[in-house]
């Protein structure tokens, strides 16, 4: 299966070790015909950007660098942090409007939006190891957060590694995906979800994106072990969102809106 592009990168803005360049001259050389530069949320110790208007600063550097990379389009989006059993992200509505693509999901030393949610999300995903009754705690504390997510951020393109350092019920957010017309990824970088995990979503229906989570531009564009899942598990290519005859992320996009990086 050839796949049409990336839309899961970071860049130095956020935790990668890459530049802008960087990340578009990898995809270049794998011979994609799209790439996404998709920061981390400002609400995440460490892996953040330094503020919500860094998502503007970028856009505006993409803009500039735009006109010297006619064979590839380059799309502007973040990676959301959710922060509470609401689904609530660390980015104002605002800055999402700006973004082509909106990928949201669960990771550690998020900022909560209060003592409660932080005691019920982060903390309770910490005792998940002290016996049964804290793990089943976690994963249906887990799986609200991403299911209000997906159900309150009508924006929400993707769904980014399903249970990574989170267990979920994955049935549960797949049906939520299946729902709000969000696409569940296979990222490659972690090489989660496990066959496991895709064979149940396949089950339930979702749509499929296969994504590289690059932090490194030798990463970019690496799509493997998402290929060879899918390829494994037979999954029709029409249910894998950046499969290359698919037509692009124009074809799967929530913004019914023209991109202007390219």
């Amino acid at each position: 299966m050839k796949l049409y592009g990336d839309y899961h990168t970071h860049c130095h803005r956020s935790d990668g070790r890459q530049n802008e360049e960087e990340i578009i001259n990898a995809a270049r050389k794998r011979g994609l015909k799209e790439v996404a530069i998709t920061d981390h949320g400002p609400l995440a110790a460490v892996i953040g950007v330094k503020d919500a208007d860094e998502y503007l600063r970028l856009r505006d550097k993409l803009n500039i660098i735009a006109a010297d990379y006619p064979d590839i389009e380059v799309l502007l989006g973040a990676e959301a942090n959710i922060r509470d059993l609401q689904g609530t992200l660390d980015l104002p509505i605002e800055i999402i409007a700006e973004l082509d693509i909106l990928i949201a999901g669960l990771h550690p030393y998020t900022l909560p939006t209060s003592i409660k949610d932080g005691w019920a999300l982060f903390a309770q995903n910490s005792l998940r190891h002290l016996g049964r009754g804290q793990q089943e705690k976690a994963i249906n504390n887990n799986t609200k957060a991403i299911v209000e997510t997906a159900y309150n951020n009508p924006q929400l393109d993707i769904l980014s590694h399903p249970g990574l350092f989170f267990t979920v019920d994955i049935a549960e957010v797949a049906r939520a995906c299946v729902v709000n017309d969000v696409l569940f990824e296979i990222n490659c970088a972690h090489e989660y979800p496990d066959i496991s995990a895709i064979i149940e979503a396949n089950r339930v229906g979702v749509d499929f994106i296969i994504n590289s989570d690059a932090h490194f531009q030798e990463t970019v564009g690496n799509l493997d072990y998402g290929v060879k899942l899918v390829e494994k598990l037979e999954i029709a290519p029409e249910q894998v969102a950046n499969w290359h005859q698919g037509g692009g992320h124009k074809q799967w996009r929530k913004k019914k809106t023209n991109c202007i990086y390219s």
